[in-house]
């Protein structure tokens, strides 16, 4: 077999070959189209095995070479020690070292995620996005009524009354237009979020994995779909506590001998996931008796975020479970756990 590590650009790539013995039989540049990668790929007449880190645009690369390839190997960037901690690092000692870790099978592999998870992605990072966006607009605003001392009477600002405020606030010429623009984007960002809902909401009718995750205190369709698209297929984690690791809601460990001491979680993952879960807990801890006792009973002895991103972890326990076991929430069960 003839082990293949990649240094994948946008443009082009960098191509190390290398056989069962070590020996480098091949370097090149190759440009980053199919048509060439292929090319490249056909000229070897033994199995191919090929290694290339994890980046935005792998799929497209995966594609195109997947069909000429006995494996492939997706590569967590984050934990290719060899690469990331030389002293030389530069294409080609990046690729050369990507295929001699390949064929030593050293090298820390990440999921490749399917065609559906990534579209659902797509579809709910692009929600995400826009709702992140009419938020800064709105804070815009805000600041801007700050800066000229205007207090608005009610209580939702851009609401029916809200703006029937904000069209007669006494305001500076120049001001004026400012605010108009703002609340134009605010408008355009909110026309395009109630498109992507419609969206979002075929797809949450289509998926029964919807019905059991809404059933959890402080999840509801928007947020059982961004569970989905960043967790992917449940069945890839063991047991709970790998997805816990997965979204980075475990604490950091450090331990010499007899020595050991536990520090802030390590935030590892998609932090999508982990804003989801503690959104959901921050309104699981007000509506959900079992929740609110377990949120209670450690912001007690402990700080409040503390024990919101506990619970957090707790109803992600719960997601796991749902998921695995294809049924909906349970009070009492989440009570024992």
């Amino acid at each position: 077999m003839i082990y293949i590590g990649v240094d994948l650009h946008r443009r082009f790539c960098y191509m190390t070959a290398m056989d069962a013995t070590g020996q480098i039989l091949n370097q090149q540049i190759v440009t980053n189209e199919a048509t060439s990668l292929r090319g490249y790929l056909e000229r070897w007449s033994e199995p191919l095995a090929l290694a290339v880190e994890s980046c935005s645009f792998w799929p497209a690369f995966a594609e195109a070479v997947e069909s000429h390839v006995e494996r492939l190997v997706l590569v967590h960037p984050q934990r290719v020690k060899a690469i990331a901690s030389a002293k030389l690092k530069n294409d080609r000692v990046d690729s050369a070292t990507l295929a001699h870790l390949l064929r030593t099978n050293l090298l820390p592999e990440a999921w490749k995620a399917d065609r559906e998870t990534r579209q659902l992605r797509e579809l709910v990072r692009l929600r995400i996005d826009l709702g992140r966006q009419r938020a800064r607009w709105k804070n815009r605003v805000h600041a801007l009524l700050h800066a000229h001392g205007a207090r608005s009477p009610v209580t939702d600002l851009f609401g029916q009354a809200g703006r029937a405020w904000l069209s007669t606030v006494e305001l500076p010429e120049g001001t004026r237009p400012v605010l108009a623009s703002c609340l134009e984007m605010i408008d355009q960002c909110s026309q395009q979020i109630r498109i992507q809902e419609k969206s979002m909401k075929a797809c949450a009718q289509a998926d029964p994995r919807v019905q059991w995750l809404t059933s959890i205190p402080g999840i509801g369709t928007y947020s059982a779909l961004v569970l989905l698209a960043e967790i992917g297929p449940v069945e890839r984690f063991a047991d709970k506590k790998q997805l816990y690791s997965y979204a980075g809601l475990t604490p950091r460990l450090r331990q010499s001998a007899d020595r050991k001491r536990s520090g802030h979680i390590t935030r590892a993952g998609s932090p999508r996931l982990r804003w989801i879960l503690v959104e959901a807990a921050t309104v699981a801890a007000r509506y959900s008796p079992a929740a609110q006792r377990y949120y209670q009973s450690l912001a007690e002895r402990k700080h409040r975020n503390i024990a919101r991103v506990a619970l957090a972890r707790k109803l992600l326990g719960a997601v796991w479970a749902l998921l695995r076991h294809g049924v909906c929430f349970d009070e009492q069960v989440f009570a024992a756990m």
